[in-house]
């Protein structure tokens, strides 16, 4: 491994190496050959790591060992301040077999860590196996894998599965943060607004407790609870010398990931935001209220869409492909493929002969990717915008002997046809930039060409 460290051809990444590993080495300018004292089992948890990588790891990409290790180096870095000669040859002079547990790839960090400790043998080992893990994910090059201590796990768990979520208990305002103060804007027909607030209000307390200071999530917190309960609200409003204090009872608030509209000639619009739980039925309801207007075309935009729930991609995918089609299929670092079928949808509208174009752009990603590549690999749409972001991995909490865990692609997709879902991204039928325009329907060129191209397969009169 540190032969072929060595020959890494970057300089900087040459520099950066002899200061990781020197690091880890720390205070030891011993030029003894022998392993002093072994670190024990200070760092089982990143054999254990980098062994679940290896069975579970699956994205568009192979997993390269080297890169991986590097970054495992490379998050010890500041643990001390050390001159790199001589340790990085100490290491290399290093005898002795490490421990059975070890695995090949991870020789050296085994000898760094040895050596380190052998210098400073009441250090807890365990940060250096926490860094080593999240160095690990570094080198995947996959921004999406993040490593999880026990503490952090159960409350990222809770938070991603609730992003997909399409109600919550609250008050039913989007709450931001600017130039350090707190703003309220409610949604149309939720509790905020029937109870007076306005958007833009600035929230100075909460149940008689002061938000000054605070972040979003606090904020969110103390606002939401149990449906029916009254919370207390004082904010300040543009124009009025006093604060108001208002009062708002709770409610179950539905998220909308759904827009729709139908635009004259007969094509309707549908733009699915995001993929919560409840955007299937969001969707079939919006395509219900169109498909009433005699709605001949349909544009579908999933443009900016960061994707979410599997189960509505299959959902909606299910108004406009056949029972029993086929979505996409996973694949897992085995090989095992699964397909993930469309089941009979009681609320599947008729409209097997409608006209679809799908609007996407490179923030169409995972999800919104899955559901656009199945109607145009069936043929059922055309797609218009730019490439997709590229990447559609299915991503899962691989979970550590000690309650951390590591979040990680340990599946890929494939369209219908077989086509990887990669870094490369759909590529649409019709590439068209964004850029505004003055003339056409939408005020915009990737619209535009769509409501076009539909507009030409229509009969001229209707």
């Amino acid at each position: 491994m540190l032969q072929r460290l060595l020959s890494f051809p970057r300089a900087i990444a040459l520099v950066a190496l002899f200061v990781v590993i020197l690091t880890l080495l720390a205070c030891s300018t011993s030029s003894d050959a022998t392993v002093v004292e072994e670190p024990g089992d200070g760092l089982a948890l990143v054999w254990e790591a980098w062994e679940q990588i290896s069975q579970s790891y699956a994205s568009s990409g192979s997993l390269d060992a080297e890169p991986v290790v590097s970054g495992a180096m490379g998050r010890v870095l500041g643990l001390v301040d050390v001159s790199p000669y001589p340790f990085l040859t100490e290491i290399g002079r290093m005898r002795g077999q490490p421990p059975s547990n070890v695995p090949e790839e991870l020789v050296d960090l085994w000898r760094a860590a040895a050596k380190y400790r052998a210098a400073n043998p009441d250090f807890d080992l365990s940060t250096v196996a926490e860094a080593a893990i999240a160095g690990m994910l570094d080198g995947l090059g996959d921004s999406s894998s993040v490593f999880l201590t026990a503490s952090q796990y159960p409350l990222a768990k809770e938070n991603l599965e609730s992003s997909t979520e399409g109600s919550y208990l609250g008050i039913g305002a989007r709450v931001l943060s600017q130039n350090d103060q707190i703003l309220l804007f409610p949604f149309p027909n939720s509790p905020a607004e029937s109870a007076g607030v306005e958007s833009g209000d600035i929230l100075v307390a909460v149940a008689g407790e002061s938000v000054v200071g605070q972040g979003v999530q606090e904020v969110v917190g103390q606002v939401s609870g149990p449906e029916g309960t009254k919370v207390t609200l004082v904010v300040l409003r543009l124009g009025l010398d006093a604060p108001l204090e208002i009062e708002v009872f709770r409610g179950n608030i539905e998220l909308p990931s759904v827009v729709s509209q139908l635009i004259p000639g007969g094509i309707g619009y549908l733009r699915i935001t995001r993929f919560r739980d409840n955007t299937g039925d969001q969707v079939f309801s919006a395509l219900e209220s169109l498909h009433q207007f005699d709605m001949l075309a349909l544009v579908i935009d999933l443009r900016s869409n960061p994707g979410g729930s599997a189960d509505a991609a299959k959902e909606i995918a299910g108004q406009f492909l056949p029972d029993g089609s086929v979505l996409g299929f996973l694949e897992g670092r085995d090989g095992k493929r699964t397909d993930q079928i469309i089941a009979p949808n009681e609320n599947r509208l008729s409209l097997d002969e409608l006209l679809i174009a799908v609007l996407v752009n490179e923030e169409t990603v995972r999800e919104a990717e899955i559901l656009a590549g199945a109607l145009q690999d069936s043929g059922r749409a055309t797609l218009f915008g730019t490439p997709t972001f590229g990447d559609a991995s299915a991503y899962d909490f691989v979970e550590l002997s000690n309650g951390s865990a590591m979040y990680l692609p340990v599946s890929r997709w494939y369209t219908p046809s077989g086509k990887p879902l990669g870094k490369g991204g759909l590529e649409p039928d019709f590439k068209v930039e964004s850029e505004p325009e003055t003339d056409g329907y939408g005020g915009e060129s990737q619209f535009n060409r769509a409501y076009e191209f539909l507009d030409s397969k229509l009969p001229p009169f209707r």
